[in-house]
């Protein structure tokens, strides 16, 4: 049984998400009935869109860096936990009980689509890391690899009906049939809901739509998803260059960058959304076929194919300092996201169809919710840490966490409920 979990922690992790996500869709384009050729089209280029997803995320990341930086010194204040982003990423294929997670999570899909409890197939392995991360945190935690195979297993099938209920919005919004999103982000999407529902309800509020079709109205020019991205990155480095750091240079190199990443990461998205959506409809269409009964049954896809709205992307620009100075300000919390403003997109493209891609209320209640994600995730850094050092990633005596996992409100549950066991 060891040998095996080594073998296949050590494939997963050769592999890495695109080309895992690449022979998963071509495996399951033949299985359903697609055909070599458009399983393997479907494949590849779901794994070139994932790449460049990736990419273009970094690229943002790593040019917001040094202003955000900037605007983090302007404040001056320090926090005692070191911000490692998607680094905790690592713990997911590499402890003990990756392998045995992905069968029995993969047999629970399998048995609730059968019994008709589910319709979301699994197919996004690549996502798995997010239980994984939880069930390592669990297994360090307890020191029963048990106990951290049955958190991560309850984490991932709480996240099958996420995407159950968060298909059709999804769908609709991205004009993406037959997908779903069973990554933690679903959840974000839920909890918009009452807040949607609450901003009509709030005088002025209510009547305000900035989308970036009402933008490009009565903006013209400046309403295009280039120009507006160049305008929000100028903007924000002219503020950081006004109080001592940066240079108008570096304003102006910020508004290009940010202009790019508007321009072309929906593009990327249209890649990935090419090759995934042939393969979701030949599910679906033999599902259909074949299983008369079965109305509906959807493909798992990474969350990052929610993020080719420009509403996604204008709010998450907008909101990446936003993020950064209430995380100085709030009495208590102990972290300063600098890696983790990766997960800001993220986010916004989670909530952005129960918003109707409205950038105002998008920014709103995106900020509200890193609230209380910043605290779970200053709450959290002990038990990351320690995870980290159990599988030599970290020394335990420096403090480690991130928005990501840290601050994930389902992993934060699932991890402090198994807490119990350990009797502290």
């Amino acid at each position: 049984m060891e040998t095996f979990n080594t073998v296949v922690n050590s494939v997963l992790l050769n592999l890495g998400g695109s080309l895992l996500i690449t022979i998963v869709l071509f495996i399951l384009g033949l299985c359903f009935g697609a055909g070599f050729k458009k399983s393997f089209r479907g494949g590849l280029y779901a794994g070139i869109g994932l790449t460049c997803l990736n990419m273009m995320t970094g690229f943002l990341t790593t040019a917001l860096g040094p202003t955000v930086q900037g605007l983090a010194e302007i404040i001056g204040r320090t926090t005692p936990v070191n911000d490692i982003g998607w680094g905790v990423a690592g713990l997911a294929f590499s402890w003990p009980g990756a392998a045995f997670t992905i069968i029995a999570v993969m047999a629970v899909n399998v048995i609730l689509i059968m019994l008709r409890a589910a319709k979301t197939m699994w197919t996004d392995i690549w996502s798995f890391w997010h239980g994984q991360v939880v069930g390592c945190f669990v297994w360090a935690m307890t020191g029963s690899l048990p106990l951290g195979i049955l958190a991560a297993t309850i984490f991932l099938t709480v996240g099958t009906f996420l995407g159950d209920l968060t298909a059709k919005e999804y769908q609709e919004f991205n004009n993406m049939p037959g997908i779903s999103i069973s990554c933690c982000y679903a959840l974000f999407g839920l909890i918009s809901k009452p807040f949607n529902w609450l901003f009509d309800r709030i005088p002025g509020l209510k009547d305000v739509d900035v989308s970036p079709d009402t933008i490009r109205e009565k903006f013209g020019v400046f309403g295009d998803q280039g120009v507006m991205g160049a305008i929000i990155g100028f903007i924000i480095g002219v503020v950081v260059w006004l109080f001592g750091k940066g240079s108008l240079f570096a304003a102006l190199n910020l508004a290009v960058n940010v202009g790019v990443f508007m321009v072309f990461l929906p593009k990327t998205i249209g890649v990935l959304c090419e090759g995934v959506i042939p393969i979701a409809n030949a599910v679906v269409n033999l599902v259909h076929e074949k299983f008369s009964g079965r109305r509906e049954i959807w493909v798992a896809i990474d969350c990052g194919a929610l993020m080719g709205s420009p509403a996604v992307l204008a709010s998450a620009v907008i909101l990446y300092p936003l993020v950064v100075v209430i995380s100085m300000f709030l009495p208590g919390n102990s972290l300063l996201p600098i890696a983790s403003l990766a997960v800001i997109p993220a986010q916004c493209g989670a909530v952005a169809p129960f918003f109707k891609g409205n950038i105002l209320r998008m920014v709103i209640f995106v900020l509200l919710l890193n609230i209380p994600l910043l605290y779970m995730a200053s709450v959290m850094a002990p038990v990351q840490t320690a995870a980290m050092a159990s599988m030599g990633m970290g020394d335990p005596a420096i403090l480690n966490s991130s928005l990501d996992m840290g601050g994930d409100p389902l992993g934060f549950v699932v991890v402090n409920v198994f807490k119990l066991f350990t009797g502290k």
